[in-house]
């Protein structure tokens, strides 16, 4: 753990010697950032903590206690707000540190985006089970799937910005950030596709930054008109065999973005 700035590895030290001494945990798995290598201060710790099946229902119950005893618990909170009831979202502190803990059985490993880093286990149930089993990594979406919607969201900002929504076409703005740019950006760039993150340094942010706006119609109309060109661009760069049939709505949302951009 020597890869890790100072708080993250005292935290780590304090909760490994307290789930230790839980026999319902199996074993405790670092993913994320951890993985990558790439902590930093401002991190935060991704953690799997592995649990008896037999002692499931139980654990279930005493989650927040399991997450009081690796530290200065602040608050936490389950995460049904992104799909996933089996996380418990923890901030700890002074200092203040953000802790994800996932309570997962070891059949449950089965189904991973990664291959975490085991930190503690009891027995080798699961190092077994990691070894025997293969991660599957989020896949960016595909370009023709962006393609057949892309037209259609930027028609949806373009009403919201005449409607006077200007909020809702400030939320589009993001979206379309991270659910169509962002991908094309990992296919033409590499790498992993987790929306916008740490596109700050790629080549294309300062591109990114235009489709930003604040709440003011001019500037998403522009920022609107701004996705466009971002999104033609890219998805001009894909080779032959990746690039998207183009959508019969193009000319048309087209049009409509420049009648309503001289209009306003």
């Amino acid at each position: 753990m020597r890869h890790l700035p100072d708080r993250h590895r005292e935290f780590l030290a304090t909760a490994l010697d307290a789930w230790r001494a839980h026999s319902g945990i199996l074993g405790v798995l670092a993913g994320g950032s951890y993985l990558r290598r790439s902590m930093d201060a401002f991190s935060d710790l991704d953690l799997v903590l592995v649990v008896s099946e037999a002692l499931r229902a139980t654990i279930a119950q005493e989650r927040l206690g399991l997450a009081r005893a690796a530290g200065p618990l602040l608050q936490g909170f389950t995460g049904e707000h992104v799909g996933e009831p089996r996380l418990l979202i923890c901030l700890y502190g002074p200092p203040l540190l953000h802790v994800d803990l996932k309570f997962l059985s070891v059949a449950e490993l089965d189904v991973r985006i990664e291959d975490p880093e085991v930190l503690f286990e009891r027995g080798d149930a699961v190092t077994q089970r990691l070894r025997s089993t293969r991660a599957s990594a989020l896949e960016a979406p595909a370009p023709q799937w962006v393609e057949d919607r892309f037209w259609v969201w930027i028609h949806y900002g373009i009403d919201k910005v005449r409607r006077g929504e200007l909020f809702e076409c400030m939320d589009l703005l993001a979206f379309l950030r991270a659910q169509a740019l962002a991908p094309l950006i990992q296919r033409l760039d590499g790498g992993d596709w987790r929306g916008v993150r740490r596109l700050e340094a790629s080549r294309h942010a300062p591109a990114l930054a235009r489709v930003c706006a604040r709440h003011d119609a001019q500037e998403c109309f522009q920022a609107l008109a701004a996705a466009v060109e971002v999104y033609t661009t890219l998805r001009g760069e894909l080779d032959a065999p990746r690039a998207p049939q183009p959508s019969p709505a193009e000319p048309a949302v087209r049009a409509y973005l420049a009648e309503a951009r001289a209009g306003n």
